[in-house]
């Protein structure tokens, strides 16, 4: 590996290490707001999917659970 390579790597790897410093160094009720805010948006995710199963839709992937 020439050294042009071990440079760019080296890089790389210092940039992954400062992105995960730097999220460990935010403070904690930020971190806790955007997990609140992931979990919303993962909870409305799975109800619009429930309603098109229940209620079937343009969206529903399965025609024998969509039927009404």
């Amino acid at each position: 590996m020439d050294k042009t390579s071990k440079v760019i790597f080296a890089l790389i790897a210092a940039a992954l290490w400062f992105n995960t410093a730097s999220n460990l160094l935010r403070p904690a009720h930020a971190q806790q707001q955007d997990a609140l805010s992931d979990i919303k948006l993962s909870a409305q995710s799975i109800s619009r999917n429930l309603e098109i199963l229940v209620f079937g839709g343009v969206n529903c992937t399965n025609p024998r659970l969509c039927q009404q």
